[in-house]
């Protein structure tokens, strides 16, 4: 069935790790934005707004859409980041890596949610999630 859960983890408002992942990815883009006229990582923050409009407000009232949206979205900006010779190919390593984690994290969660497969951060999350407060 697709997507594996109807509203991730029973509420789009619940603290998902996607939202981190993205607003990692975004942090990056921003700190590299000015470093070159007329060459901006768009295609990065325009994946990372799209997952993010999609997982927070398409998903909840259209699942099969938003679901999609949201891999889609992820997936571009991690293409945006990972194109070889691409826009971040300019960019200092640092920052391109601080991007890919950022979209990696996002992925994972939106791969759980999306296609209820076994991922290594909500599989890490299970085992220490009954030890916050």
């Amino acid at each position: 069935m697709f997507p594996a859960e109807l509203v991730p983890d029973g509420h789009v408002g619940a603290p998902h790790h996607l939202y981190v992942g993205l607003l990692v990815l975004a942090v990056a883009v921003f700190v590299v934005a000015d470093d070159y006229a007329r060459r901006e990582p768009l295609l990065a923050l325009a994946g990372s707004l799209t997952a993010l409009f999609a997982f927070a407000t398409v998903w909840p009232f259209y699942h099969g859409t938003g679901a999609a949206l949201t891999l889609a979205g992820v997936t571009v900006a991690l293409v945006g980041v990972c194109w070889p010779g691409g826009m971040w190919a300019g960019y200092p390593l640092k920052w391109r890596l601080v991007a890919l984690v950022g979209a990696a994290v996002a992925l994972d969660d939106a791969v759980s949610h999306a296609l209820g497969v076994w991922t290594p951060l909500d599989a890490g999350w299970r085992q220490v999630y009954h030890l916050v407060p």
